[in-house]
């Protein structure tokens, strides 16, 4: 870790490629139920939106926490985390709302959408993983 450390690779760097990495299993995950329910929906495209979105958010809360950030699942940390969630749902289902309305593709409303709910969920966890960690020196990150 050290030698990684001298030649240039930070701790932020080790946090983004985590970052990177569930974002990965999150993003796959979205795609599969976001498809599992358009089809079942007769090609409802806010409902596939609303449901992927919200099964996201649960699992990405204690994933994050655990590989991302390495640090204890705490009940408030979940709370700050579904309200983050919350800010991007409420950003991302208009613009959904609104590319449907412009007849986009399916399709491409959910990796707009996706995109767009990432960045703010990245930006927003990362602030609030960072004052956790700095304000609770009495519950450490898990060391593995």
């Amino acid at each position: 870790m050290r030698k990684l450390l001298h030649r240039g690779l930070s701790p932020f760097r080790f946090t983004a490629i985590r970052f990177g990495l569930v974002s990965l299993f999150s993003e796959a995950l979205y795609f599969i139920l976001y498809g599992l329910v358009l089809s079942l929906s007769n090609n409802n495209s806010s409902m596939a939106l609303a449901v992927a979105g919200g099964i996201c958010i649960v699992v990405n809360s204690y994933v994050h926490s655990r590989i991302t950030f390495k640090v204890e699942f705490r009940w408030k940390l979940l709370l700050g985390y579904l309200m983050i969630q919350v800010v991007g749902f409420l950003i991302s289902f208009p613009v959904g709302v609104a590319l449907k309305r412009l007849d986009t593709g399916k399709w491409l409303i959910a990796i707009v959408t996706y995109t767009l709910w990432a960045g703010i969920s990245f930006v927003l966890t990362r602030i609030l993983y960072e004052k956790k960690s700095h304000r609770s020196a009495h519950h450490p990150p898990i060391q593995r």
